[in-house]
């Protein structure tokens, strides 16, 4: 007896959750089929950040579905100058590169609405301090947009 009253109530409790919940369908956005995705590659790349180190960096974003319809893509030429100044002017030079990278991936992101999704891959190279590769990869996509698919 006391079986099936612990199969009622599970299935009372999981019905009730279905209702109440809001439906999976509502949560995910509806991507579409047709994504576009821009990536920029700086090699070697010189950055005074803890001491001064070189920096592979591979930028990769996707558009929003109102830039792809509206053709609102982001200059080129002025992104990258806002990477140099970012890197130039970035306030704590203690920070870690993961840090580092975090914010760099905000501040795009803020500054380009264009963007849904951003993802940025920087790998510090060896130094005499510091004698092996290290890497950051830092992935954000905003609320209710479609990420990227790399």
């Amino acid at each position: 007896m006391s079986r099936k009253i612990l199969i009622f109530l599970t299935v009372l409790i999981l019905s009730f959750n279905l209702f109440t919940l809001p439906s999976i369908s509502q949560t995910i956005p509806k991507c579409k089929q047709q994504e576009e995705i821009f990536t920029l590659q700086v090699p070697n790349y010189a950055v005074q950040h803890q001491g001064g180190a070189i920096v592979n960096m591979k930028l990769a974003y996707r558009f929003t579905t109102e830039a792809i319809d509206q053709k609102d893509y982001p200059d080129l030429v002025p992104l990258k100058k806002d990477l140099d100044n970012f890197l130039i002017n970035y306030p704590n030079e203690t920070d870690y590169w993961e840090i580092l990278n975090k914010n760099l991936v905000q501040f795009l992101l803020d500054k380009y609405p264009q963007i849904s999704s951003l993802k940025i891959e920087m790998g510090v190279m060896p130094t005499l301090n510091e004698p092996f590769f290290r890497s950051s990869i830092v992935r954000s996509t905003r609320r209710e947009m479609c990420s990227l698919s790399l």
